[in-house]
């Protein structure tokens, strides 16, 4: 409440997942929707999910994959997008975001069905579920658009911290299957950033009246 009041802060992010004696909802409930630049206020959201209404704010990871795919030139209107992974801050507002621009989109998550069969009928594909190496080369139908969000440490003691980031998507064999993909690290990690403090710039020039 300190930070929503001050005027010299634009912004309030909460780091998840919160520690369990946290109430998260209520944590997150309590930042100002005027400063919640992570974008997961419940009005936000609600207002992304809801057709010709705008949320003040876009969750970062997600609007960094859309802004990905607008600048590599590609196609999102009509085509197929399998998003994997139905998390509240990833995997949801992304499948909203792509249907904002009117890609058809499936979800698949750990209930469905012949994930593989699914996956491999996407033009695109944003792999979200934080299981390293999860979508295979197979998984992928030749000249798909690849977003892979994981990162998840694997035990590596070849590398200097005795870990290593791997993603969603085994990037060996699905490199030379897409048309594109992200690498992990180094991909949507950046832009995820890089959204944030667009954010936040557009909520300081909301604050401060700037046009």
């Amino acid at each position: 409440m300190q930070y929503n009041k001050d005027p010299s802060i634009h912004g309030v992010l909460v780091q998840l997942p919160l520690p369990q004696h946290l109430d998260e909802a209520k944590v997150l409930d309590a930042v100002w929707l005027e400063k919640d630049v992570d974008g997961f206020h419940p009005l936000n959201m609600g207002n992304l999910a809801i057709t010709g209404r705008e949320p003040l704010f876009t969750p970062c990871t997600p609007k960094g994959c859309i802004e990905l795919l607008l600048r590599a030139g590609v196609e999102i209107t009509g085509k197929k997008a399998v998003v994997i992974g139905r998390s509240n801050i990833v995997g949801l507002p992304t499948s909203l975001l792509l249907q904002r621009h009117h890609a058809t989109v499936t979800v698949v998550h750990a209930f469905t069905e012949n994930s593989k069969q699914v996956t491999c009928e996407a033009d695109i594909v944003v792999a979200a579920a934080g299981l390293p190496n999860l979508v295979r080369g197979d998984w992928i139908k030749p000249g798909a658009v690849v977003i892979d969000i994981g990162t998840t440490p694997v035990e590596d003691p070849s590398c200097e911290d005795g870990y290593r980031l791997v993603g969603d998507v085994c990037y060996e064999e699905a490199v030379s299957v897409a048309s594109i993909i992200t690498p992990v690290p180094g991909g949507v990690g950046p832009m995820t950033v890089a959204m944030l403090l667009l954010n936040t710039l557009d909520a300081a020039k909301r604050i401060l009246n700037f046009a």
